[in-house]
């Protein structure tokens, strides 16, 4: 009698072993809703500089500022658009420029220039619902 109690016993936990793992698993996954999420401008930066298809997306033509290469005088649109490469830095190793840098919660100016010759490039980025564009592009090079 004891021999059939544990045979029993070991017969009914195998069982509910075994029904557990024939279960099916269910992934739990977490929605993120990202339209209130204050995009954080580092993070823009990067991939704004990296990824073209992004920076087209953040820039909302045509956009104030023109590019001006001696008597050449245009607007930026997005045919004429050229993709930038190089991100916003607090400061610039390059010391053939001047370069200054204005940053808040909403807005980054930065300016890049060659005292009295004629170059002179500024750039405005301001958060738009929460994330940002460029929304200011002079390129000048008399």
């Amino acid at each position: 009698m004891k021999n059939q109690i544990k045979f029993t016993f070991l017969l009914l936990v195998f069982i509910l072993l075994s029904c557990n793992r024939n279960s099916e698993k269910k992934d739990n996954y977490v929605i993120k809703n990202t339209a209130n999420t204050v995009e954080n401008f580092d993070e823009f930066n990067i991939r704004f500089h990296k990824d073209s298809i992004f920076q087209l997306a953040r820039i909302n033509f045509p956009i104030e500022g023109k590019s001006i290469d001696g008597f050449d005088r245009n607007e930026w649109n997005s045919e004429n658009w050229e993709i930038l490469k190089t991100p916003v830095v607090d400061k610039s190793e390059n010391k053939e420029y001047e370069h200054s840098l204005v940053k808040s919660d909403t807005l980054v100016v930065e300016k890049y220039w060659i005292k009295d010759s004629g170059f002179l490039v500024e750039r405005k980025f301001k958060k738009v619902k929460n994330k940002w564009f460029l929304t200011y592009y002079n390129d000048v090079n008399l």
